[in-house]
């Protein structure tokens, strides 16, 4: 899985793997967390939200656990 940095105050950079659906978040003052049968189009409506903190709090911090 290949990270990408991001502009955010609070995510640091973020992957995808789209043969397992798997996303692993990465954060500026926590641990990493990865979030599992993530669609691609919600990892990438996630890469293009202008707030990634707050599209990440609204759609993936509870919906994809693994």
């Amino acid at each position: 899985m290949q990270m990408q940095k991001v502009r955010s105050s609070t995510i640091e950079d973020v992957g995808y793997d789209e043969h397992t659906h798997t996303m692993r978040v990465s954060f500026r003052h926590d641990m990493p967390r990865e979030f599992c049968h993530v669609p691609e189009q919600t990892f990438k409506a996630f890469l293009n939200a202008r707030s990634k903190n707050r599209f990440y709090k609204r759609h993936i911090q509870d919906a994809f656990p693994c």
